[in-house]
């Protein structure tokens, strides 16, 4: 222990640890929730401190024994006026040179919302809305607060709402009976299933505990709030009456509003001349604060995923744009077998490469947008599962076989060679559907590999290690082996609906016809009912799909097609072996679809030990009935890769890179 300059003790290792730049801290350290990155900080018997990379510039001064320790906070700071939570001002102690000015606020999760509805409340938010008020837990506070951080407040203007920086949550030893606490058992387990859901993994990385306190740390934002600059004359009552509609407005052009917003919560600031307030443009300058009631609309969720969805669609029809760009902190680019990757580890601890060479697409491939998103599992044995991210976009992600004995019989050839060969690393099955693709075969996108940050262990009997052997001197950045026999991979794959959804703008799916106001909901209704009144009157008996798998064509000026019979021209996929067994192919079709996607994988230099039905996706009109191309063949994709072998595949370690 080292005495600091009030000769206060702090453990010299816990300060040296800012020394490291964020995103430089081991995966150990670095944990994420709602979308907002923490350094962890465990201090034995003093608690947990988890600090956001704002409070990681502020260092030294964040941790505990410099405001928090001895009420530290409330005997040298002040609690805050009209604020009606526990909310203290404070200068921290210094620390080797370094103080910050902080806020410090207790947090009510879990309690009783006693809201008191003021002249100035949002108009649009119902009594249900009300009755539902709920405080934010305070990591879905961090996480709502750097969204609102970063949407703009006009839509005609790059302009951000003002806000206190989140710098840290500390959540102190000491654990209390709830009455101290005043907390409500089904109102705080809401928040532990609203945070577990958010982790990739069941245990959650971040946990909130019932019986312990959780303290927010802010940036201090100099100034006076309006009701204090309305009192001291240093804004007229009109300025002040024209401030809340105005900063509510602005919220909720950002797609946010605040249950309790009052102007205790605007913080303005006289000039340093005394002469008046800071003004931008003409208008009263001011910063918004107090989070625990902050929401975001309903239309910010729609404006949000058909953004997100609109900048991912940009970033794959412009495959070069990626080679220019700068790399953030934290991700390098790699390539294994000849594909380039962007690769950075996950907040989890796992490890992500996003094909390609964007750095962009990374984020939208992290664990926590698509693991924990509503999804429909293709196959009964494994995991494999289509869903539609955060982001609004359709993928499939698949379990990787890789070091699985391959379960098949040994007394036929075609078993005999796939136990010989093993299942391919997802690596392999990557640089594989990309060699099909330059080739000219027609095969689902693939987006990236991840590898778990937890550990599991395949049981004795199944295992199959040849792979492993194979990569054993393949490394990460890191020098990491990329492929671990420790951790499972999982391959993320585009969606393939019937039409590449790469480089065609021609077609929009179902649901966001309906979402985009291209078609009435009465529309959306009767389309999808007579839909699956067609196919099953032609044989197809599958209604159990979702409106988003069928596709609605559009011309080149963006206009739904119709048939001749006045019908949309609607597209969507199924395995050929599924169209065969609803009659809708026949035996001699079903068998040239096999011999024609064997030809094209052997004409890539490549060999299909196991090519079924299933690994074929067929184009299907709204009849049920296989698209064809110029050539009158049934349009098709490959979409498994696991057991095709690339004949002139070798490994070189030096280079992660493939000899062909």
């Amino acid at each position: 222990m080292t005495q600091g300059e009030t000769g206060l003790t702090f453990d010299p290792q816990e300060a040296a640890i800012f020394d490291t730049p964020f995103d430089q801290l081991p995966p150990t350290m670095r944990t994420r929730a709602f979308g907002v990155d923490y350094a962890h900080l465990t201090l034995p018997g003093r608690g947990d401190l988890y600090v956001t990379r704002f409070g990681w510039t502020v260092g030294r001064p964040l941790l505990p024994a410099n405001w928090y320790v001895d009420q530290y906070y409330s005997k040298q700071g002040r609690r805050l006026p009209d604020s009606t939570g526990h909310v203290y001002h404070v200068q921290t102690r210094p620390c080797l040179g370094r103080e910050a000015q902080i806020v410090v606020k207790f947090s009510r999760v879990g309690q009783e919302v006693p809201l008191e509805i003021a002249t100035s409340f949002p108009d649009d938010v119902s009594h249900e809305d009300i009755a539902a008020a709920r405080f934010n837990s305070p990591m879905e506070e961090f996480g709502l607060l750097m969204e609102l951080r970063a949407a703009r407040i006009n839509e005609r203007s790059s302009g951000r709402m003002l806000t206190q920086e989140p710098l840290a949550i500390y959540v102190p030893p000491q654990e209390f009976d709830l009455w101290r606490l005043g907390r409500s058992q089904s109102r705080f387990h809401s928040h532990q299933r609203r945070l577990e859901q958010d982790q990739e993994q069941k245990e959650a990385a971040m946990a909130l505990d019932i019986r312990r306190d959780y303290v927010l740390v802010f940036q201090w934002v100099k100034g006076i709030n309006a009701s204090q600059a309305l009192r001291a004359g240093d804004i007229s009552q009109q300025t002040f009456a024209a401030l809340m509609p105005r900063a509510i407005d602005e919220l909720r052009s950002a797609g946010f509003r605040v249950l309790d917003n009052k102007p205790s919560h605007l913080i303005v600031r006289p000039r340093r001349n005394g002469k008046g307030m800071v003004q931008h443009s003409g208008r009263l300058s001011y910063a918004l604060v107090d989070f625990e009631l902050l929401q975001q609309t309903e239309a910010h969720h729609q404006r949000f995923k058909l953004a997100q969805r609109e900048k991912y669609m940009q970033l794959l029809n412009d495959p070069t744009a990626g080679k220019e760009k700068p790399l953030p902190p934290g991700l390098q680019r790699v390539k294994i077998l000849g594909v380039d990757y962007v690769y950075g580890a996950t907040p989890n601890g796992g490890m992500l490469w996003t094909a390609g060479n964007d750095p962009a697409l990374f984020e939208f491939f992290l664990p926590d947008r698509w693991r924990r998103t509503p999804r429909i599992r293709m196959a009964l044995t494994r995991e494999v599962c289509r869903t539609r991210t955060r982001d609004n976009i359709h993928v499939v992600y698949r379990s990787s076989r890789v070091g699985e004995r391959p379960h098949v019989d040994p007394f036929y050839a075609s078993g005999k060679r796939i136990r010989e060969f093993g299942y391919n690393s997802p690596f392999e099955e990557i640089a594989v559907a990309e060699a099909l693709r330059r080739a000219g075969m027609t095969t689902i996108h693939p987006r990236a590999i991840y590898r778990t940050g937890s550990q599991s262990i395949k049981a004795g009997y199944l295992l199959d290690d040849r792979r492993y052997d194979l990569y054993r001197e393949v490394r990460t950045p890191e020098r990491e082996q990329v492929l671990s026999p420790r951790h499972d991979y999982y391959l993320i794959w585009g969606l393939w609906r019937g039409v590449d959804p790469q480089g065609s703008a021609g077609f929009v799916d179902l649901r966001k016809a309906r979402e985009d106001e291209l078609i009435s909901p009465e529309q959306h209704e009767r389309v999808l009912g007579d839909l699956q009144h067609r196919l099953i009157a032609n044989g197809f008996l599958d209604t159990s799909r979702e409106d988003d798998e069928y596709l609605l064509l559009l011309d080149r000026h963006g206009q739904l097609l119709r048939d001749e019979r006045g019908w949309f021209e609607i597209t969507f996929s199924a395995d050929a072996l599924t169209v065969f067994d609803y009659g809708l192919i026949s035996e001699a079709t079903y068998r040239d679809l096999i011999h024609r996607a064997e030809a094209q994988i052997r004409s890539a230099g490549c060999e299909a030990l196991d090519l079924s039905g299933n690994h074929l996706l067929l184009s299907l009109d709204g009849d049920g009935r296989p698209r064809t191309d110029a050539r009158g063949e049934p349009l098709m994709a490959l979409c498994n890769f696991e057991l095709i072998r690339m004949n002139s595949l070798k490994m070189d370690p030096k280079t992660n890179g493939a000899v062909l």
